[in-house]
């Protein structure tokens, strides 16, 4: 049976936008062809995600055997279901979830996303066409984009974690540290680092709260050893595109602009170009506004960590080439 326009539309729309914001740069894109699925596509970071996805249009009765065929995918990190919303669909899917509850696939439930769409969208509208993208973009990007793809990290995590007191770049220089040459004792990385041990032990619980880092048992020592989580990752690629962008004075390219705004972030105030060889990140000197807004409070950050604590933030560029998970 040929699929209806509306089928076709959503079903390329989640491609397009999981494409789109791959020009960030802060992951590769690559669409699949997992032939049993409606639409299917590859993304890589420090990691490889696999999504997978079904549309539903026209039948309800195909509810039950699309959620089975998803959750059937043990391959894929993110089980995606686009659906028109009526009640009888709905009610079909809440009733198959519970029924999966009590099955041998009930571990794989939470890596189904689900995204409901308007039961009357007409695809031969423009205007209904640029209302959908326009929703579908903003569910996907919070719940698949940010949740799945760069490790769930937050608005609220990147406010945080910018308006941290002490000293300027500390945190995100412990950071590189530990994703340079992870974490021993705090002894250890307070020699590294060349500060005192209280505000790099400070540093170490305030990311380990976040989720930037996590704990990692390692057999060959006594107690918890923190690494970079995948959270962590997203947050130093973020920095790093964002140094590499620097001399386009806050008019970034569109991916990347996408996610900063989805962070809390505006990118035209992360003043990161004018690196001047005599400035003290510490202070505000003259002509620097003094700023409380995140933006401002996460450039300092970055520009401290360079600037007095030489760590390099390297421009991601992932690529997809070697992943075969289709």
């Amino acid at each position: 049976m040929a699929e209806s326009a509306e089928h076709a539309f959503l079903s390329d729309a989640v491609l397009q936008i999981l494409e789109d914001a791959s020009k960030s740069r802060l992951y590769a894109y690559k669409e699949a062809d997992r032939k049993r699925f409606d639409f299917a596509c590859d993304l890589a970071t420090n990691w490889k995600r696999a999504v997978s996805g079904q549309t539903l249009w026209k039948h309800s009765e195909g509810v039950d055997k699309d959620i089975r065929m998803l959750l059937s995918e043990a391959e894929s990190d993110a089980l995606v279901y686009v659906a028109r919303t009526t009640m009888k669909n709905k009610s079909v899917l809440h009733e198959a979830i519970s029924d999966y509850k009590k099955t041998e696939l009930s571990d794989r439930l939470d890596r189904l996303r689900v995204f409901w769409v308007p039961e009357d969208f007409d695809a031969d509208s423009e205007s209904h066409r640029s209302l959908v993208y326009s929703e579908l973009r903003h569910s996907i990007s919070r719940d698949l984009l940010l949740s799945v793809v760069l490790g769930g990290i937050t608005e609220q995590d990147v406010a945080s974690f910018a308006t941290w007191s002490g000293m300027c770049g500390l945190s995100l220089a412990v950071l590189a540290q530990i994703e340079a040459s992870g974490f021993g004792s705090y002894t250890q990385l307070r020699r590294q680092m060349g500060v005192g041990v209280t505000p790099v032990k400070e540093r170490i619980i305030r990311l380990s709260l976040t989720g930037f880092i996590a704990p990692s048992l390692d057999p060959r020592k006594s107690g918890p050893i923190y690494e970079v989580s995948p959270k962590g990752y997203a947050l130093m690629d973020l920095c790093g595109r964002l140094v590499a962008e620097r001399d386009k004075g806050g008019y970034v390219d569109s991916g990347l602009k996408h996610v900063c705004s989805l962070l809390g972030i505006d990118a035209r105030r992360v003043d990161l170009w004018p690196f001047l060889p005599d400035y003290d990140p510490s202070i505000d000197g003259p002509g620097l506004h003094i700023r409380r807004d995140t933006s401002s409070r996460l450039a300092k950050e970055i520009i401290g960590a360079i600037a007095t604590w030489g760590v390099s933030l390297p421009d991601p560029r992932y690529e997809i080439p070697s992943l075969d998970i289709s």
